[in-house]
C-alpha cells in the first residue's frame, strides 16, 4: 500500500467558545488534547463542525494557531477552506499557512456555481498560490454540484488535490472515484452513518465529525472494515445509529456541543444562526450518551 499523507481517523471537531462569543482557548487545548489522546490520525479544525463560516477571520486563525500548538506535531491538522468563492479561499487558505496548518480542506465554489470545467479552473488557480497539500471537500448539499469522478481524478493528475473527504451519499460515485485515483490518493469517508461503506468502497479513513467524541471506536471499526471483518463492521457502526440520529437531526452542530458538555467538557454554544436544541432532542442525545457511557464506548472526561 502507498505511503499516504493522510489516512486513519481524522475528527472535524467543534470550535470551543464562550458564552460571549469568543475563542475558550483553555476549552480548545483540552479537545485537542482528548482526541489525540483517544487515537486521532490527525484532526480538522474550522470545518462546518467547527462553525468556520460564523467566525471572523481573527477568530479563525487564533482557533488554527491553538490547535497546532496544541497537537505540538503529533497529528497533521487540516484547516477547513469553506468560504463561497475565489478571493475569499485564497485569503483564508494564506492565514491558514501562516499559522501552521499542514494541509487544506477546500470545497468547491458554491455562490458562482460552477460546471466540471468551472471547478477545474477554480482549483488550477487556488493550489499553486496556497502551497499546501489540498483534500477536495466533496459535498454536494452544501456546493450545490456534484463533481464528476473524473473531474476529482483530473485533479490528483494534476496534482490540484492530494485526496478528497467523500460527504456524499452516492455510493456509486465513490465506487467510481476509486477506480480511477492512484494508491497515493487520500480517499477519506465523510459520512458517518456510511462510513464501513465507505471504507469497503476504498476509503482509507474518514474526517468524521462523530469521530470527535470516540476516535479510537472508529479507528477499531475501520480496522474491522479493512480485514474483512465486515459484519463486526457494521454492527458496530450500527450501535452508534442512535447517536450519529441524535447529532445531526437538529441544530447542527448545537448538539456535538452539548455531548462533550455531557461527557464533562462543556465547549460553549453555537453562534447563530443555529440555536439550541428541543427538549426532545436533548433528551434523546442524553439517551444516547448515556448508552455508550454504560456499554464502555464512551467515557466521561474528568
Amino acid at each position: 500500500m502507498a505511503d499516504l499523507m493522510f489516512r486513519g481517523l481524522i475528527p472535524a471537531f467543534p470550535t470551543p467558545l464562550k458564552a460571549d462569543g469568543s475563542i475558550d482557548e483553555n476549552g480548545l487545548e483540552r479537545i485537542v488534547a482528548y482526541q489525540i489522546e483517544k487515537g486521532a490520525s490527525g484532526l480538522v479544525p474550522l470545518g462546518g463542525t467547527g462553525e468556520a463560516t460564523a467566525l471572523t477571520a481573527a477568530a479563525r486563525k487564533r482557533v488554527l494557531e491553538v490547535t497546532v500548538s496544541a497537537a505540538a506535531k503529533r497529528v497533521p491538522i487540516i484547516a477547513g477552506v469553506l468560504d463561497p468563492g475565489f478571493g475569499g479561499a485564497l485569503d483564508t487558505g494564506r492565514l491558514y499557512r501562516e499559522a501552521g496548518a499542514d494541509g487544506l480542506m477546500v470545497i468547491p465554489p458554491y455562490y458562482t456555481r460552477a460546471d466540471q470545467e468551472g471547478v477545474l479552473r477554480y482549483f488550477r488557480a487556488l493550489a499553486p498560490e496556497l502551497k499546501l497539500p489540498i483534500i477536495f471537500y466533496d459535498n454536494p448539499y452544501r456546493a450545490h454540484i456534484v463533481t464528476a469522478p473524473a473531474t476529482i481524478a483530473r485533479m490528483e493528475e494534476e496534482r490540484l488535490i492530494v485526496g478528497m473527504k467523500a460527504s456524499n451519499t452516492d455510493l456509486y460515485h465513490l465506487d467510481q472515484l476509486s477506480k480511477l485515483v492512484s494508491d497515493r490518493f487520500c480517499l477519506l469517508g465523510g459520512q458517518d452513518t456510511l462510513f464501513v461503506q465507505q471504507v469497503i468502497l476504498g476509503a482509507k479513513g474518514g474526517i468524521l465529525t462523530s469521530a470527535s467524541l470516540l476516535p479510537d471506536y472508529w479507528a477499531n471499526v475501520q480496522m474491522l472494515a479493512e480485514t474483512g471483518r465486515v459484519s463486526e463492521a457494521l454492527a458496530a457502526q450500527g450501535r452508534l445509529n442512535p447517536l450519529m440520529d441524535a447529532l445531526f437531526s437538529e441544530q447542527f452542530p448545537e448538539a456535538v456541543r452539548r455531548a462533550f458538555a455531557m461527557l464533562g467538557l462543556p465547549i460553549g454554544r453555537s453562534l447563530p444562526p443555529v440555536g439550541e436544541l428541543s427538549l426532545a432532542g436533548e433528551a434523546r442525545l442524553q439517551d444516547a450518551v448515556n448508552a455508550l457511557v454504560a456499554a464502555g464506548a464512551l467515557q466521561t472526561i474528568s
